[in-house]
């Protein structure tokens, strides 16, 4: 009998794709009711984002921003309107205020929005340690 190591299929990584089209759909989304307004295959298929690793979320290095503020507020709505989209630890959000505070672009002012829209004790910053 042997053992072998299970190696995923495909990459992980978060698309440049993808999130173009993520920004489509939170531009056109009615955010302060994302469950109606969102495509239920959408909701269902894509819930998965919530859990992915930093390392994952590279692409958002190619995005202006506006478009990362955009998604900020569309991540931050979507965990607390939409009942699989639990990120916790992992929320992309963090991920995308990383980038945003490299660009030193991330304000006051979208740290209390975020804050006010949202019941994940980790955003925006993400875990202490």
């Amino acid at each position: 009998m042997s053992i072998s190591v299970w190696q995923p299929s495909g990459s992980s990584s978060v698309s440049i794709e993808k999130l173009k089209a993520l920004v489509t759909i939170a531009k056109d989304a009615d955010l302060s009711n994302l469950e109606s307004t969102l495509p239920k295959e959408f909701i269902a298929s894509d819930s998965n984002l919530m859990k992915k690793q930093g390392e994952d979320w590279q692409a958002l290095h190619e995005l202006g921003d506006e478009e990362l503020v955009l998604l900020s507020r569309f991540f931050t709505l979507a965990e607390a309107q939409l009942s699989d989209w639990s990120g916790d630890k992992l929320s992309p959000v963090i991920y995308i205020v990383k980038v945003l505070k490299k660009r030193k672009l991330f304000d006051v002012e979208l740290r209390k929005w975020i804050k006010a829209n949202t019941e994940n004790r980790y955003l925006p910053n993400g875990a202490v340690l």
